[in-house]
């Protein structure tokens, strides 16, 4: 039956599924020798340092290190090792490409959407190995299908994916059509009763977190519903001890979270110059900020209909997507006048970075996320595009470091991955050069590391 199994997978992705349902089992330790580490909490780099792992877990890090005897060593010299990366904001139920938004471009026709999710719920582990090929350990699903629930435990015992989190469906201010039949993925906020309803939907699940679209604008007659319909979610979100989440992009929508507890918003404030109301109401919340600075560029490129995969290592990602990206050029044209839509967006482009200079530099903290899976947002390598944007926004490779290892861990509700320590679990990325010289070193992936199942960039790739 595997075997069958086996033979599908390699027909329609180009390569067997990876093996890797272990974590580490097993009394052999395995060693990292001689690299620099970068541990992600914001030290400084330790030079000729050892990476010491036993049963998935680090068990010693840094200059100080023994090898343990039988350990078997790496020599990593001349190498930079640092936490796996997190990527906090994905969709697992979307492709990366039209056929998974068909609100953004209909190829339904082509591609009937109940088939796109069903091979999506299927089929995650394409996905995860385009995380991991790109140095992602860790995820945070931050709104879609019910199933994405059941991705958490499949995914943690693995070492071949990365962690998952999921807030499954949405709350939503807006009716949104993106749905199947039979299952939702928007839920809408129609009234108090529902919006509680659907919250404590999410809690009975465990859900890490409640997700709140918050399409809303202050002067639209049904603002004050939403504002009370915000804070019904929040109530819930409180009584079950998970974090709000809220998508909020105008500085009034995301003052209003923030007023009603949201944790974690995951999107810039695009409209208008953050203040200091704002920055005061983050730092009050304890909010981390997720600006997703780079969702914006697929959507354009799709709109002119040509991928532009620069900068993205597509052996990372599996050739069914690939493929799909590639059709983009040969769509049919869009209406409108494309100039003056990317004028536009290169306009709020440049505010989003402003705000999140702002931001950081008032100390709130920052999370790294792509909004992997909408339109040529692809999983796993659009992270590097991301790192960048931080980077050209003022922040440090230090930072940017941080964001997208620690910070990204803690806004997951995780405290036991995103650092190189003693206890962590064993999740790490081995570059070939230095990331603190330059963010786009992040590229240069030798050795991902999952539960201290070591694998080579070659491994992970597809071919």
């Amino acid at each position: 039956m595997f075997r069958t199994t086996a033979v599908v997978l390699f027909l329609l992705f180009g390569r067997e599924p990876l093996s890797g349902q272990s974590s580490g089992a097993g009394g052999q330790a395995t060693a990292l020798v001689g690299g620099t580490l970068v541990d992600g909490t914001g030290r400084g780099p330790v030079s000729g340092a050892t990476v010491v792992m036993r049963g998935g877990r680090i068990v010693c890090a840094g200059s100080g290190c023994a090898v343990p005897a039988g350990a078997r060593r790496v020599d990593v010299r001349g190498k930079y090792v640092i936490p796996g990366l997190v990527d906090g904001h994905v969709h697992y139920s979307q492709t990366g490409w039209a056929d998974g938004r068909p609100d953004a471009l209909d190829v339904r026709a082509r591609f009937p959407y109940d088939s796109t999710i069903a091979s999506l719920q299927a089929h995650p582990e394409r996905f995860y190995r385009s995380h991991l090929c790109s140095g992602v350990t860790a995820t945070f699903d931050v709104g879609g299908y019910p199933w994405t629930w059941a991705l958490r435990e499949g995914a943690e015992r693995s070492t071949a994916a990365p962690h998952v989190a999921a807030a499954g469906p949405l709350l939503s201010t807006r009716d949104h059509w993106v749905n199947l039949p039979a299952e939702r993925q928007f839920v809408h906020t129609a009234t108090d009763s529902a919006t509680r309803a659907g919250a404590r939907m999410m809690a009975a699940w465990e859900s890490d977190a409640i997700k709140v679209w918050y399409l809303v604008s202050a002067t639209s007659p049904d603002t004050a519903a939403s504002k009370s319909r915000i804070r019904v979610a929040a109530e819930e979100a409180r009584r079950a001890g998970i974090p709000l989440i809220v998508h909020a992009t105008s500085l009034w929508a995301a003052k209003d979270a923030l007023r009603a507890g949201a944790k974690l918003l995951v999107h810039s404030v695009e409209d208008v110059p953050v203040d200091e109301e704002f920055l005061r109401l983050a730092r009050e919340a304890g909010a981390s900020y997720n600006p997703t600075l780079t969702v914006r560029e697929g959507y354009l490129q799709l709109r002119e209909r040509r991928f532009n995969p620069r900068g993205l290592p597509l052996e990372c990602v599996d050739p069914a997507t690939r493929a799909k990206a590639f059709l983009t050029d040969s769509l049919p044209p869009a209406g409108g006048d494309n100039a003056a839509i990317r004028a536009r967006a290169a306009e709020g482009y440049r505010l989003m970075l402003a705000n999140l200079r702002r931001v950081h530099a008032a100390g709130i903290p920052v999370v790294m996320g792509t909004d992997a899976g909408n339109p040529l947002t692809l999983h796993g390598p659009s992270v590097y595009r991301e790192m960048a944007a931080m980077a050209e926004a003022g922040l440090s490779p230090m930072d940017v470091l941080v964001a997208s290892t620690r910070n990204g861990a803690r806004a997951m509700g995780r405290t036991d991955i995103g650092t190189v320590e003693r206890g962590k679990v064993a999740d790490l990325v081995v570059l070939d050069a230095n990331p603190l010289a330059d963010v786009a070193n992040y590229r240069r992936v030798s050795r991902v590391v999952r539960g201290g199942k070591v694998w080579t960039r070659r491994e992970l790739e597809y071919r």
